[in-house]
């Protein structure tokens, strides 16, 4: 906003500074030469100016644009990354947890047997006919 209210006012001052020297002119420009009011000089200088700024500012507008596009696709390609790693974690962490029951289920195997390596035989409750 402070943008615009300061090139009001600059086109207001070279505005009234063209009307104030409305002199005529000789304007060579390359090959050409020709006769015309200072006021066409100055104003046309402006409106070139203004055409320019716009021009430059719409480029800066069309790189923000497209840098934003390319940063907005690396986050969804880095998201999916994320969920793919997240569930081979959980993958791994599920294989992990098979493997140490695994080895506990054979480490009580292991305690069972004895040193000839057959398993002990469970034991068989004692019949009590008094009960």
């Amino acid at each position: 906003m402070i943008y615009v209210i300061l090139m009001c006012i600059v086109s207001f001052g070279v505005a009234l500074f063209a009307v104030q020297n409305a002199v005529a002119v000789e304007v060579t420009f390359l090959a050409w030469n020709f006769q015309t009011s200072l006021v066409m000089v100055i104003l046309s200088a402006l409106i070139s100016g203004f055409f320019i700024a716009l021009c430059w500012g719409l480029k800066l507008k069309a790189q923000h644009y497209l840098s934003e596009r390319k940063v907005q696709e690396q986050v969804v390609a880095l998201e999916e990354e994320k969920n793919l790693l997240q569930e081979k974690i959980k993958m791994l962490m599920h294989t992990q947890k098979q493997r140490a029951e695994a080895n506990n289920a054979e480490k009580a195997a292991s305690a069972n047997t004895t040193v000839t390596g057959f398993p002990q035989a469970p034991e068989i409750p004692k019949f009590d006919p008094n009960k």
